[in-house]
């Protein structure tokens, strides 16, 4: 904006001359209409800032973890990626607020769910809970048990990036929390199991600790799958729901990221693009140890009714499952070894630029479904 100072010459004329006769005194808003009028608009502001806080992040700058360095917020010791590559949303840690060993209810009792919200599905040990999107996106983590099998249900609105790690590593116990900051427009995580001053950060997307005295130790996934709530209680009639009396004053009718979702724009940058699809293209992202393959969804939408077909990747067989009312693509089952999360397009290639991507696209964006030869599984 120009710092330069414009000035006018104003021509104020003199009442006494004035040919225009003074309002009536009753015309004029008293002091306490203008109070209520600026009251109820600051009201209103504060409001809509807070409903929309998503699209206000993006106009905030950036700042490098380098900057952090100096507190004892974080351990970052071994980090392995770009300082310059790491920036701070302006959340600071536990801004989001993280959810421990939440309440569920039952099914027939879940009266604030509808039939097309999105839910992450998780079925452990015989019993399947679902944890709704529109509770996630304020939360993003849900540290949880089913028996004997503690773990985490990971969900990142910037990039639709779910997944579900087992909460016992290699190195202990794993509880997560939120950071604030952020790599290639991913969540980074922190392991709240520390003693405060030495929590290492961990990427989603990586599936691994990033920096701190777990560096480089790799999460087990578990299975997942991202689909709407008709379809995963029409499957599983006795799932529990997570509550939204989660303790926080969050509106979870909300769908702050329903504008971001439908359009191309990010809100923080990528170390690299490919436009062979749309940048938001919802994906499956399976791999076997290195080996990396995307799933794009929209590649099943000419499928009008729900399909299933066996696949391979490095001698790993696994079936997959398309709905089209739910426009959800899930894995139904898979050898060990086997990994798999959903994401956008333009998250999993920064991740992973060396994907396999399935069908093959040929041309620079794909504006049409490309059908994959399936071979249907008999009944």
């Amino acid at each position: 904006m120009d710092s330069s100072h414009l000035s006018e010459e104003v021509t104020v004329q003199d009442p006494s001359n004035t040919s225009f006769p003074a309002a009536p005194a009753s015309d004029k808003p008293s002091q306490p209409a203008l109070l209520l009028i600026a009251v109820s608009g600051l009201l209103f502001a504060g409001w809509y800032a807070w409903v929309n806080q998503v699209y206000f992040l993006s106009f905030w700058h950036n700042r490098p973890l380098a900057a952090l360095t100096n507190k004892p917020e974080f351990n970052v010791q071994g980090l392995m990626l770009p300082n310059h590559e790491i920036v701070n949303a302006r959340i600071p840690k536990d801004g989001i607020p993280a959810l421990t060993t939440p309440d569920f209810i039952q099914n027939k009792d879940a009266t604030f769910m509808k039939p097309h919200d999105r839910v992450a599905g998780v079925c452990l040990e015989g019993e399947a809970r679902a944890y709704p999107l529109k509770i996630l996106n304020w939360h993003e983590v849900v540290n949880d048990q089913i028996g004997e099998t503690p773990f985490i249900v990971t969900y990142c609105p910037l990039s639709d990036s779910l997944a579900v790690y087992n909460g016992q590593g290699t190195g202990g116990k794993i509880e997560f929390g939120i950071s604030g900051y952020l790599f290639n427009s991913n969540q980074l995580l922190y392991d709240r199991t520390g003693s405060g001053e030495t929590d290492g950060l961990w990427s989603q997307m990586m599936s691994q600790a990033i920096c701190g005295p777990r560096v480089q130790e790799t999460l087990m996934h578990l299975p997942v799958e991202l689909t709407d709530w008709q379809d995963w209680k029409q499957r599983y009639p006795d799932t529990k729901v997570l509550s939204p009396e989660t303790g926080f004053p969050f509106e979870y009718q909300s769908t702050a990221y329903k504008e971001y979702l439908s359009n191309d724009s990010l809100m923080f940058e990528v170390n690299r693009q490919d436009l062979r699809l749309p940048k938001k293209t919802p994906l499956l992202g399976i791999w076997v140890g290195d080996q990396k393959r995307a799933y794009p969804v929209t590649a099943y939408q000419h499928l009008t009714e729900a399909t299933e077909w066996e696949e391979q990747l490095e001698g790993k067989k696994f079936t997959l499952a398309y709905h089209p009312e739910a426009k959800s693509l899930r894995v139904v089952k898979a050898e060990s070894g086997l990994n798999w999360m959903y994401a956008l397009w333009f998250a999993w290639y920064a991740f992973y630029p060396d994907t396999e991507l399935y069908p093959a696209l040929e041309s620079a964006v794909t504006t049409e479904a490309v059908k994959p030869d399936i071979k249907i599984l008999a009944d």
